[in-house]
């Protein structure tokens, strides 16, 4: 079993090489003598070892939910059962608090998370929800795959999560049921459903409009019943989660890239043996390339729907840059917060990867 255990974490680190960096990881198969014992080559599996449950809040067609369908299959795979994976899709676990608060304690072994939430232990994350931080998805994905963004991630490992992957969680855009958006100002006056957090609340104040934090379960309700005029998400999201049903119009503002984290319980990683490590790390970069593969092919799939539903206004570069300009204050705002250093870091970083 050893061998063919070897021989599969060969093969898919393999192929997640050409998605993400590799560690430097040695494969104890090439240094294994050629005649183990019987018992270690007839060593028993034992199924269900290690149980793993995965918090999410997503349906079930969801893009985390599908790109953890791989990684539960991926895992269960590679460890011949001894690894048991059990997704708790659709927020069958609570909502997004609950989940959070549950991986961080330990009651929850997994969630995949937006980054916002994690602001709270660290202000480096604050970074990410600057607004048009990155000009392409491509752009996004070296800066996130980049040793600096792996050191903000090692930030929250002490707070007991540790992040496996990171998902692609698309770029987010305005909906709402009032008018159409092409200028800031048409935000005027509108109670737009945003996260809560600081660096977008400012620049949604910064467009004259009412940001009005609520839990992402909450949302489509809040639409249906105009407790809110509107919400800003990804396509995919404001498709999985029906909001093009109760909303008129949507813009493709295109203001913040939304990166997902796959998590894991820090104590509970570190806890286990080398071998079911290296399982989840192998698992968790194949299940990284998988998502933003598909990303691209339900991105495209949701703005057909959207389209076909509602009001869908296509910015122009000089109607886009009016949004772009209401909310770069918001970089000097949150300036001393994020950390001047780790600020101009990472603007140069981005710089010289858009220069390639």
């Amino acid at each position: 079993m050893k061998k063919l255990l070897a021989l599969i974490l060969m093969t898919v680190l393999l192929f997640a090489a050409g998605c993400a960096p590799t560690t430097n990881t040695e494969q104890p198969a090439s240094e294994t003598p050629a005649t183990e014992t019987p018992a270690a080559e007839e060593k028993e599996v034992k199924q269900g070892e290690f149980k793993i449950k995965v918090g999410l809040v997503t349906p079930e067609q969801d893009i985390a939910t599908r790109s953890m369908r791989h990684f539960e299959e991926q895992v269960e795979t590679l460890s011949e059962g001894r690894i048991e994976v059990e997704l708790f899709p659709g927020g069958s676990l609570g909502g997004s608090a609950d989940i959070f608060n549950g991986v961080q304690d330990g009651t929850i072994e997994m969630c995949v998370n937006i980054y916002p939430p994690f602001a709270q232990f660290s202000d480096a994350f604050l970074l990410y929800n600057l607004p048009y931080l990155f000009s392409s998805k491509e752009v996004a994905f070296e800066f996130l795959d980049s040793d600096l963004a792996k050191e903000i991630a090692s930030k929250i490992e002490d707070k007991g999560f540790k992040q496996l992957a990171v998902f692609d969680g698309g770029y987010r855009h305005v909906s709402n049921n009032v008018k159409p958006v092409k200028h800031p100002d048409d935000l005027k006056g509108l109670k737009i459903r945003t996260l809560d957090n600081p660096v977008q609340l400012d620049y949604f104040k910064a467009y004259g409009s009412n940001p009005t934090p609520l839990p992402y379960g909450d949302i489509y309700v809040g639409l249906q019943t105009k407790t809110i005029d509107g919400q800003e998400n990804s396509f995919s999201n404001t498709v999985s989660m029906k909001f093009n049903e109760v909303q008129k119009y949507i813009t493709d503002t295109q203001h913040a890239f939304d990166p997902v984290g796959m998590f894991i319980n820090t104590g509970i990683y570190n806890a286990y043996p080398e071998d079911v490590k290296a399982i989840l790390d192998a698992a968790s970069l194949s299940t990284q390339d998988i998502n933003r593969k598909l990303a691209v092919e339900l991105e495209n799939e949701a703005i057909d729907v959207i389209k076909s539903t509602t009001e869908f206004t296509t910015l122009t570069d000089e109607e886009r840059q009016a949004f772009i300009d209401q909310a770069m204050p918001t970089y000097k705002n949150f300036e001393e917060k994020i950390g001047k250093e780790l600020l101009e870091s990472a603007l140069a970083k981005i710089k010289e990867i858009e220069s390639k």
